[in-house]
């Protein structure tokens, strides 16, 4: 009798433009449990975020190829997917400056540790399915980026 396909958890988008890392990244957090959807650009991206509804968090990269970079994506999927949650990450930064992410999102520097990775995707994931409908009255916390 043939077993059936394998449950996997949430959803992920990782957007990497260096084909090594991207790869290394996907079975890390495949075999983490994580269903992972890959994209090498901003356009790549974009274009899954519009066709699959199942995704649950992005992890990107910050500098992208083709002019978008990941804040800007971030920035884009937000308009279309108010609260997705967002893990940047760079060799290139050490940390975000304030206004550069979007609300909420999450930070952490290359060379990336696949276990915190998943970690912190998982936290932001949790974080959007308790998160109350409404912000509190006053305006509620305030995004440390």
């Amino acid at each position: 009798m043939p077993q059936p396909p394998p449950r996997y958890g949430p959803a992920l988008l990782v957007v990497e433009d260096d084909a090594l890392v991207r790869l290394s990244l996907v079975d890390v957090l495949t075999d983490d449990g994580f269903d992972v959807l890959d994209a090498e650009d901003a356009i790549q991206a974009l274009d899954l975020i519009c066709t699959r509804p199942e995704i649950a968090a992005l992890l990107t990269d910050i500098n992208l190829p083709g002019g978008a970079d990941g804040f800007a994506l971030a920035k884009a999927v937000r308009v279309m997917r108010p609260g997705l949650p967002v893990l940047y990450a760079s060799g290139h930064f050490s940390r975000i400056e304030c206004g550069q992410a979007v609300a909420g999102a999450r930070f952490l520097a290359k060379p990336l540790v696949a276990s915190l990775a998943a970690l912190t995707l998982r936290e932001l994931i949790q974080q959007l399915v308790t998160a109350p409908a409404a912000p509190p009255a006053g305006g509620g916390q305030r995004s440390p980026y």
